[in-house]
């Protein structure tokens, strides 16, 4: 029995109508994308080589307010990776934090900035030695911290990203992150990973 078949239909039908109507993603529909390098500390010992292993890689990244409500009116921010052949059969790993609370129990909230200063994957992952581990990253200037902590535990640093030249308008809007994928030793948790994965999908589906 497919415990998820209504809530996808439900999802899918409401999601395609918002996108027609609104002409541009439900999620993210406006951001800023740009060109990046993550530089990871390694010694994690999370149990997933991206949390683990010191490292350079080059990436892409996109900042965008969630509901695409003009400034100065609150927003969930999002902060969008793509690291290019570091996800499942070599394709490329796409992570995505939002603003969120740092505290156990509250990173586990969407919560609009400036409100939510930690940003957050919400949603866990599980390693690849089977822990489970909750991704976020914390503005520093100019960059991210990127962090890592358990469900019940703080946060610890893995890497810094540091942004890059921009990417034109054209190319920021081209991209498509599907943060559900995950690699083979980082996977989104299986509950809700087919509801959310279907939500980004029907929500780019009709952008223009």
């Amino acid at each position: 029995m497919d415990l998820f078949a209504l809530p996808r239909a439900v999802t899918a039908s409401a999601l395609a109508l918002g996108t027609a109507v609104r002409g541009a993603r439900v999620f993210h529909p406006r951001g800023q994308a740009s060109s990046g390098t993550v530089a990871t500390d390694g010694g994690g010992g999370w149990g997933a080589r991206l949390l683990d292993e010191a490292g350079r890689h080059d990436v892409v990244v996109r900042v965008s307010r969630g509901v695409g409500l003009p400034e100065p009116l609150p927003d969930v921010v999002g902060l969008a990776v793509r690291l290019p052949g570091l996800g499942r059969g070599g394709g490329p790993l796409d992570l995505l934090v939002n603003t969120s609370g740092g505290p156990p129990g509250l990173r586990h909230l969407f919560l609009p900035a400036p409100l939510g200063r930690t940003y957050s994957s919400v949603l866990p992952y599980r390693t690849g030695s089977g822990r489970t581990v909750v991704l976020g990253a914390r503005s520093d200037g100019d960059g991210w911290e990127l962090l890592a902590a358990p469900l019940t535990g703080g946060w610890t640093r893995w890497g810094r990203l540091t942004l890059g030249a921009p990417l034109s308008e054209a190319e920021s809007e081209e991209l498509r992150f599907l943060p559900t994928v995950g690699a083979d030793d980082l996977q989104p948790v299986a509950l809700f990973r087919a509801v959310r994965d279907l939500s980004y999908r029907e929500s780019q589906a009709l952008r223009p």
